[in-house]
């Protein structure tokens, strides 16, 4: 049987904990006629991941580099999340 380190599920924890705020920051702009960027909100991700540094058995997991690409992971995946059309679009090169 697979046993999961608690190290696993505290940084699977913090990191949905950041898509959370992600989403919701997503949605507040949407709701306040602001355009979603990936861009914007992928910085922004990555100032607040500037203080994270998951480890697992002691070992760092993250640099800035990967910071900087889990920020803009997280960043798409809530303007996908709040433009659905527009991402199925993207997926496809349509324009929307």
């Amino acid at each position: 049987m697979f046993g999961v380190s608690p190290d696993l599920v505290k940084l699977l924890t913090t990191f949905g904990g950041y898509l959370t705020e992600a989403i919701e920051q997503v949605m507040k702009n949407k709701a306040a006629g602001v355009a979603n960027s990936p861009e914007a909100l992928a910085a922004y991700l990555e100032s607040r991941l500037a203080e994270w540094n998951p480890q697992i058995k002691g070992r760092p997991l993250s640099d800035p580099e990967t910071k900087k690409a889990a920020a803009r992971l997280l960043a798409g995946i809530a303007c996908n999340f709040a433009d659905p059309a527009a991402a199925a679009a993207s997926a496809t090169g349509r324009k929307v």
